[in-house]
């Protein structure tokens, strides 16, 4: 078992250090489990600014270290090795180099961002460019979005409205709309840049309404390709059963199915 240290307004986890140490004496107490660990989720709490979540993450990092040093000095850890973990994907970088408190037997951390996997067009893009400007990283060498959902136009009913196969059933809208990436019109090899003018203005079900300046722009036409990048990937890993896995030129090369 791992002991949760929450934060006030956020999901579980204890919100004092005295409640923290009560549940820490109960889980050596009890004969049906075995405290292992000290875990945190900081993500609810990450403003994507860093004067804001750097001394929010030290402070949260600190009081997870408080809590594994008094289990530690009690004695009350079950496992010859403490797990010390931190689960965000938005400001993980203030928080993996707090995972090894000094402790009288080895530590491990365990860092859960999980969007990491494929990045995304929206919330995280958002997020990790804080990241990556605390962490000196030039642009293109931070996470790039991998998660991508392609749809065929199936309606141009008028000027400036596109009708696109693909909706709530399809990709995440939580946490923003899904943004054109890029599209290949009928028949073609190869994805082109969508216009920077296209967006996605509300989704149905089933379908997206894409909208663009009529004058402007003739649009696409019924049968092109719209790739759609989307914003917290989560709720899209949840709405298929298997995903392909595509190369620079959109070849399928292998499939990964979903267990989400």
């Amino acid at each position: 078992m791992l002991l949760e240290i929450g934060i006030p307004g956020g999901r579980t986890g204890c919100r004092t250090h005295d409640e923290a140490v009560a549940l820490a004496a109960a889980l050596h107490a009890s004969a049906a489990v075995k405290l292992v660990g000290i875990e945190c989720y900081e993500g609810l709490g990450a403003k994507g600014r860093s004067e804001d979540d750097e001394p929010y993450a030290a402070s949260l990092m600190e009081r997870v270290t408080r809590i594994a040093q008094h289990c530690d000095a009690q004695g009350w850890f079950a496992a010859d090795e403490v797990i010390v973990s931190a689960g965000g994907s938005a400001i993980f970088d203030l928080v993996a180099g707090r995972m090894r408190p000094a402790l009288s037997r080895p530590v491990r951390g365990l860092l859960r961002s999980g969007c990491y996997v494929t990045h995304d067009h929206g919330l995280y893009k958002r997020m990790v460019a804080a990241v990556d400007h605390r962490l000196c990283c030039a642009p293109g060498e931070g996470l790039r979005p991998a998660l991508e959902v392609w749809a065929c136009v199936q309606s141009c009913p008028e000027p400036g409205l596109a009708l696109i196969a693909a909706g709530r059933r399809d990709l995440s809208f939580d946490a923003g709309l899904p943004v054109p990436i890029a599209y290949a019109p009928r028949g073609a090899l190869q994805a082109q840049p969508a216009p920077a003018g296209w967006q996605i203005a509300a989704l149905q079900d089933q379908h997206a309404y894409l909208r663009w300046d009529a004058a402007q722009d003739s649009g696409p036409q019924v049968g092109d390709r719209i790739g759609l990048g989307i914003s917290h990937p989560c709720t899209t890993f949840d709405k298929w059963h298997w995903m392909p896995i595509v190369d620079a030129d959109y070849a399928v090369r292998d499939a990964v199915a979903m267990h989400f």
